[in-house]
């Protein structure tokens, strides 16, 4: 999707489920868990059986969104030089959130942007009203299109094409 003009795809991804380390680990530090691993990792399959291949993805740098990216990355087949960490988009809120999406340099057609709860879910909850989320479980994907000639252009309530899957229908033995 690169270069597209009028056209922009954002995807949200959660994080896959993370280990409980009660409080001998700071948050930060929380790896995924064989649950999140198995989340992530089919989530990112579907998103390659659908073409949801990002030109860019921007990730929190705590270490389980590292983890979901890596397995993102790799299974999507992009670059290194695709992904970025971001330490501002640890625990963001909704709006430090769409603040970094407007901010996307305009040739960057499909943005994924892999983030925590609540943040993520509010946002859905802006970008796409109508969809009516009752949460945004761990490993579940949102993907969207917005008719914008930039970034800038995205504002709350104007995505289409919809897409919201989540791994829970398959992940209920981890329950």
């Amino acid at each position: 999707m690169t270069g597209t003009t009028g056209r922009r795809r954002l995807t949200l991804v959660r994080h896959g489920h993370a280990e409980n380390t009660g409080h001998s680990h700071r948050d930060f530090d929380r790896a995924l868990d064989r649950r999140g691993v198995a989340e992530v990792n089919e989530m990112a399959r579907r998103c390659l059986d659908l073409g949801l291949l990002p030109d860019l993805v921007l990730a929190s740098a705590a270490l389980r969104t590292l983890q979901t990216a890596e397995a993102f990355q790799r299974t999507l087949e992009r670059s290194a030089h695709q992904l970025h960490l971001e330490p501002a988009l640890y625990l963001a809120e909704a709006g430090t959130l769409l603040e970094r999406i407007r901010d996307t340099d305009d040739d960057v057609g499909h943005l994924m942007v892999i983030a925590h709860n609540p943040g993520l879910g509010d946002l859905a909850e802006l970008l796409a009203p109508a969809e009516h989320f009752s949460g945004f479980e761990t490993g579940a994907t949102l993907s969207m299109e917005f008719t914008a000639e930039g970034w800038q252009g995205v504002r709350p309530g104007q995505a289409q094409d919809v897409r919201y899957d989540t791994p829970g229908r398959f992940f209920d033995l981890w329950s």
